[in-house]
């Protein structure tokens, strides 16, 4: 008996090797062969918005180091969810990938029954791009610095009006942060779009909203709002001369959309680490580079555009604004 149990256990290890061998020789074949036909990248919002017009210029880059077509497919609904549930549910094959953008760190908050996890139905590629934001006040503010502004925020607590887009937009991200780091809480006033939002700054009948810097700088530059600062760690590229929230003294108030590329768990890691490759040299084209400041947008850190990184970086960002986002009052 004990002869017939250690043969078992003999056969049974010698066929777990085999089948380990195996599949590491199958991943080398995949990674060598990949990518053999086109590639379908799930974009999880409507056609034209950013992270439709990023993808697309990314997608166009990949497809010439691949050698193959990488095309975009849209499914927007539901804050982005349709159609990471979609991504999430494809074959792991490394021919169905998704980029998406912060809604992947915000969405579990927002939403009790996602029908995926952001962090173990997918594999993190590599963070790609953020887009800063700015924060801008009404013209009346004009001969206000920005210490005053802060008073004038924390003096007036629930009569300040703060245009939002309502939860888990980046004006409502950035309006929770700016509440924590002061102690109060703001009026938030939700838009249906940030265009409104900003008409109504503008107009006077709000106080400010934060919002992407190429569509807020265009109405700074013209004087129809205040602009009080960029809010994010960096200054931005297409306004140098913009110092941050924290350099003006205002720390722990960073508010940056970033968008990244995903893939179905179980997608082979050399597959993984294939595209990873491409994005990061993408990334480092001067070209490529120039194309995201045109749309507002600034390439990563090198190490964030790594699985490792980026897997770290949604990990992080989720346990950022969970708090927030669930401590929200009245479901504003």
């Amino acid at each position: 008996m004990i002869m017939h149990t250690s043969l078992f256990r003999f056969v049974q290890s010698v066929f777990g090797s085999v089948l380990l061998l195996l599949a590491l020789v199958r991943g080398g074949v995949c990674a060598e062969s990949y990518p053999s036909h086109a590639i379908k990248m799930i974009v999880p919002f409507a056609a034209g918005g950013p992270s439709d017009v990023t993808a697309r210029t990314l997608a166009e880059a990949l497809s010439r180091r691949l050698n193959q077509p990488v095309v975009v497919e849209n499914f927007g609904g539901a804050g982005g969810n349709v159609g990471a549930l979609r991504a999430a549910k494809s074959a792991p094959d490394g021919y169905t990938l998704m980029f998406t953008n912060i809604s992947m760190a915000i969405s579990p908050a927002l939403y009790p029954d996602l029908g995926y996890d952001p962090v173990r139905d997918f594999v993190s590629v590599g963070i790609a791009v953020f887009q800063p934001t700015m924060l801008v006040a009404r013209p009346s503010f004009a001969s206000v610095p920005f210490g005053g502004f802060v008073d004038y925020l924390k003096k007036n607590g629930e009569k300040v009006a703060a245009a939002t887009t309502g939860p888990g937009g980046p004006s409502f991200l950035c309006a929770s942060l700016l509440m924590k780091q002061l102690h109060t809480r703001f009026n938030l006033i939700p838009y249906q779009g940030t265009g409104p939002a900003m008409i109504d700054v503008a107009a006077g009948r709000a106080d400010f909203v934060c919002d992407a810097v190429i569509t807020a700088s265009v109405q700074a530059k013209a004087g129809r709002v205040k602009a009080y600062g960029i809010v994010g760690d960096t200054r931005s590229k297409l306004l140098p001369d913009l110092p941050t929230l924290a350099e003006q003294g205002l720390p722990n108030v960073a508010m940056q959309v970033w968008s990244g590329l995903y893939a179905p768990k179980g997608t082979p890691a050399p597959i993984v680490e294939r595209i990873s490759a491409v994005l990061q040299a993408t990334l480092n084209d001067p070209d490529f580079q120039r194309r995201a400041v045109a749309v507002g947008q600034e390439t990563v850190p090198p190490k964030l555009a790594t699985p490792a990184g980026a897997l770290a970086f949604l990990q992080a960002e989720i346990a950022r604004w969970t708090p927030l986002l669930k401590a929200r009052p009245n479901g504003n």
